[in-house]
This record gives C-alpha cells, sequence and structure tokens, in this order.
C-alpha cells in the first residue's frame, strides 16, 4: 500500500513538472530544424563579406525586457511587468536575433534584508530592487557565443548607456564575461562602413560593441566600444504601455508587422528590431529574402544557385542553361546577359560585358530585387547566380 500511495505522489509531482516546464527550448529546436530557421541560417552567411552597412539583420528591442524574467517579490517589488519579448536572451539569439540591446542602468538592487547598494543593472524605464545584474545577460550572450555550433557568428551588441559613468566597472563586467570575443574600437568612432562579417571574425572576434552616449571618458572603454552605427540604418518597434503611450506625443513607428519587415529589406534597411519575436512569427520568415519555400533541397544532386522568376532562389543542376547575373562593381548595378549556358560559364559571360562586371550573388534583398528587374529587363525568368555547393554539399559558397 505504501509502495502504491509512493508512485502515486511520484507520478503527480512529474506531471505538475512536465506542465510547469516550458516547452520554449523544444519548440525552438523544432524552429531552428523547420525550413524557415535553416533558410535564414543559410541566409546569413551569404553576406560574410560585404560591409555589415549593406546587410540585413534581424534583431530584439530592448533584448533584456522578457516575459520569462518577470517576477514579483513582496519586499523588492515587481519587474518586467511591461515586457517586450516573450524568450531569454539567449533563445532570442537561437531565434536568429543577431541585434541585442540592453539598457544597463546604474541603480540600487537589494541584496540582503538591509542592503541596498548601487549596481549595475538591466532595467526599463522605471528600475527596481529586483532587476537582474547586467552581468546576467552578458552571460546569456557568452554562454550562446560559446557554443560550438556559434563559433561563426557575428553579433551587434548595444548597450543603453544609463551607467552614470561607471565605465570601468561597465567594462571589466564585459571582458570578464567575452574575454577576446569583443571586436575593439581602437578608439571614439562609429562602426566603419567597410567592416564586414569575415573580418570580425578573421580577427578571432564575434561581438561589435555599440555603447551610445559619446565617448566615455574612460580609456579602456574607449578603446573597446563603439560610439555609433555610423551608416548602419536601424529600425525598432516599442509594444510596451510606455511606448504606446510615447507614440501619441512623439509620433513614432507603429508595431513592425510582416509586409514591414520584407519591404523594409527590400528598400535597404539594415537592421529590424522586433519585440516579441517567437517561434510562429512570421516576420521573421518575411525576412528572407533569398531562398525560395523549402529550398535548397539537393534533388537530382542540385548543387548551383539560380533565381527564378519571383526572385527567389533554388538550388539547379549546374549543366542547365541560363543568364548570368553579372553585377557592375563601379556603380554597383546589375545585368543579367542575353548569352545563357551552364553554370561554370558564368564569369567568363560576365567578363565578356566588360572588364567592371563580375559574376556575383546578391547579399541582401535590395540587391536581390535589382537582380530581378535586370533579369526581367533581359526577358528571361531564370538567371544562375554565383553560388554553389559542389564541394561540400550544403557549403554554398561564392566562387572568387
Amino acid at each position: 500500500m505504501k509502495h502504491t500511495i509512493r508512485q502515486f505522489i511520484q507520478a503527480v509531482i512529474s506531471i505538475i513538472l512536465f506542465v510547469s516546464t516550458p516547452l520554449w527550448a523544444d519548440s525552438i529546436s523544432d524552429f531552428q530544424n523547420s525550413w524557415t530557421g535553416r533558410a535564414l541560417d543559410l541566409q546569413r552567411q551569404i553576406d560574410n563579406h560585404t560591409p555589415m552597412s549593406e546587410n540585413n539583420i534581424l534583431g530584439t528591442h530592448n533584448s533584456y525586457n522578457s516575459e520569462v524574467y518577470r517576477a514579483c517579490n513582496f519586499s523588492v517589488g515587481c519587474r518586467y511587468l511591461d515586457p517586450q519579448q516573450e524568450y531569454s536572451i539567449k533563445d532570442q539569439l537561437r531565434l536568429g536575433a543577431r541585434f541585442i540591446e540592453l539598457d544597463v542602468h546604474w541603480t540600487a538592487k537589494m541584496e540582503s534584508l538591509f542592503s541596498y547598494p548601487k549596481r549595475l543593472l538591466l532595467c526599463h524605464g522605471f528600475c527596481s530592487l529586483n532587476d537582474k545584474y547586467a552581468t546576467e545577460g552578458f552571460n546569456e550572450v557568452r554562454d550562446w557565443l560559446n557554443d560550438s555550433a556559434n563559433q561563426d557568428e557575428v553579433i551587434i551588441l548595444y548597450i543603453e548607456d544609463h551607467s552614470d559613468g561607471r565605465h570601468q566597472d561597465l567594462y571589466d563586467q564585459l571582458t570578464s564575461r567575452f574575454g577576446d570575443k569583443i571586436y575593439y574600437s581602437g578608439g571614439c568612432h562609429s562602426i566603419p562602413s567597410t567592416l564586414t562579417k569575415n573580418q570580425v571574425l578573421a580577427a578571432g572576434k564575434q561581438v561589435v560593441l555599440w555603447k551610445d552616449g559619446g565617448c566615455s571618458g574612460n580609456t579602456s572603454m574607449q578603446n573597446m566600444a563603439f560610439t555609433g552605427l555610423g551608416e548602419i540604418g536601424r529600425v525598432w518597434e516599442d509594444s510596451t504601455t510606455i511606448g504606446t503611450i510615447g507614440e501619441i506625443f512623439s509620433g513614432g513607428i507603429e508595431r513592425i508587422t510582416t509586409n514591414d519587415v520584407r519591404n523594409g529589406f527590400a528598400l535597404g534597411h539594415n537592421i529590424i528590431n522586433l519585440d516579441n519575436m517567437n517561434t510562429s512569427d512570421g516576420r521573421i520568415a518575411a525576412a528572407i529574402w533569398s531562398w525560395d519555400q523549402n529550398e535548397p533541397n539537393n534533388l537530382n544532386n542540385e548543387d548551383c544557385a539560380m533565381q527564378w522568376g519571383n526572385g527567389r532562389w533554388n538550388d539547379s543542376n549546374c549543366s542547365n542553361q541560363y543568364s548570368f547575373a553579372c553585377k557592375n562593381m563601379n556603380d554597383g548595378s546589375w545585368v543579367a546577359t542575353a548569352s545563357i549556358g551552364p553554370w561554370a560559364y558564368g564569369s567568363a559571360n560576365c567578363q565578356a560585358l566588360g572588364s567592371q562586371y563580375v559574376f556575383e550573388v546578391p547579399t541582401n534583398s535590395k540587391d536581390n530585387q535589382a537582380l530581378k528587374a535586370a533579369k526581367e529587363a533581359t526577358g528571361y525568368d531564370k538567371v544562375w547566380i554565383n553560388y554553389q555547393d559542389q564541394s561540400n554539399e550544403g557549403q554554398w559558397l561564392r566562387s572568387e
């Protein structure tokens, strides 16, 4: 009888634990293995060699202000009651965010009943005694970066600075968490317009740090943080109650929709920061401008990429006969050749147009739309692009 009661109690506890355990981890894994997750991952690899000022980057706004961290305590009050995100910072990165925003405040933190020292905390608007330490946010980013699957990823980490000049403390916390992963600015200036992800990775780094508030008076922070985005454009939404009220007076951006993401990248926006980014968020799929639905699929050993009628990409047999995508390296314009042939003839056909033309692959939505228009002007609905995985299936590369 006692054994039966014990089994019953264990079963009830197991059910309670199962019901109370968030299923986000599994749902994010499912997302990563879906076509959307895989296509977004492939798309991020296309632009590694081009300036970040030309990249299309999804990110989150006030990444720390998440319902995951929402909590109330009788003695210290509540935190993050007006959240903008559904997932943890680490899970936002797993969803594809490559711009993370952390608002760092120098404010009181209850560490014991009679101890309220000031610390660097993550808070939005009105800080509470219960807000998370800035280091907790840094730890999540670090843990994601340290995953072997993310060794070739580059992120922009934005620190909205309310630290009251505690820049040495901030510097120490950043270096203790990220070590040598931060790409140093080398002085007080914005992110260079020519900086590429490949340059960051070649230096053995993964984090481009932007801290607002101008040039720091702290030499260490001066050398670490960029003071602005430079030519990198950014749009964001603010779905909080405070943000909505603010929009009444400021005319701020309304909620970013699926069409806003699609059209924004097509018009040349670089960074789009979303609120409430989640696994069923159609705005993530809208950020995919390259591979078409369920492509690439390697059907019958397809190893060369082409753009077809709708402007999206397909992997095709390299011996097929299509026009070639040629980019004018002087003015950035695109031409589709009148001649057709197998993929391997791309470089020769583009060079025949003039020394300024190169067989290329679009690296952002705006360029992809320009190629689509050039292709249509020539009268073709299919065009080869300089992208292939002939050497290693699934590893798509430009041919230099």
